[in-house]
C-alpha cells in the first residue's frame, strides 16, 4: 500500500459508514411510519382513515428528503402518495374484501376493516418509503419522480409490506 492509497481506502470507507448509517436512518424510520399508519388504520371514519395515513406519509416523505438531502416538494410528495393510495385501493385485495362484505354482509364490514385497513395503511407506507428510499440512492429529487414508471414496482413492495404487517412483530423488526 503507497500513500496515495490511504486517502482512497479512506474515502471508500467513509462513504460505505455513511451510506450503511443513512440506509439504517432511513429503514428505521419507514417502519415507524408503517406503525403509525397501522395505529391510524384503526380509526373508524374512512376518510379521515385516508387523511391521516397521507399526512403520515407525507410525514415520512419529508423526514425522508432531510436524510438524504433532498429539497422537500410537498406538492410533489402529495401527488405521488395520492397516485399510490388510489391506484392501489382499487385493486387492493383488501379493499375488494371489505366492498364484497359491505354488500353481502353490512354488519361485518367495520369489524373486518379493523383487521383490513391497518394492513393497506402499513403495506402502503412501507411501499412508498422504500420506492424514495430507492429513488433518492439513486440520485432522484421530487421532480424527477414519475410515479407511473415505478407503479410495478410499488404493487411488488406493497405486496411485501402486506407480507410484513400480517406479522406485527416482524414488521417491527424490518
Amino acid at each position: 500500500m503507497t500513500a496515495t492509497d490511504i486517502p482512497t481506502t479512506l474515502d471508500g470507507t467513509l462513504e460505505n459508514v455513511k451510506h450503511k448509517y443513512r440506509m439504517t436512518r432511513a429503514n428505521k424510520l419507514v417502519r415507524n411510519h408503517c406503525v403509525l399508519s397501522a395505529a391510524m388504520g384503526v380509526v373508524p371514519i374512512p376518510p379521515l382513515t385516508m387523511a391521516l395515513i397521507l399526512a403520515n406519509n407525507l410525514k415520512m416523505l419529508h423526514k425522508l428528503s432531510s436524510i438524504y438531502g433532498v429539497k422537500f416538494r410537498k406538492d410533489a410528495g402529495k401527488a405521488a402518495i395520492s397516485s399510490f393510495l388510489g391506484g392501489c385501493g382499487t385493486v387492493s385485495i383488501s379493499g375488494r374484501l371489505i366492498w364484497g362484505l359491505s354488500t353481502a354482509l353490512p354488519v361485518a364490514a367495520p369489524v373486518i376493516s379493523i383487521v383490513t385497513v391497518p394492513l393497506f395503511g402499513a403495506a402502503t407506507t412501507y411501499a412508498i418509503g422504500h420506492l424514495f428510499i430507492q429513488h433518492f440512492e439513486s440520485g432522484g429529487t421530487f421532480l424527477t419522480f414519475d410515479p407511473e414508471k415505478v407503479r410495478g414496482h410499488y404493487a411488488e413492495l406493497f405486496a411485501e409490506g402486506e407480507k410484513l404487517a400480517e406479522g406485527e412483530e416482524e414488521l417491527a423488526k424490518a
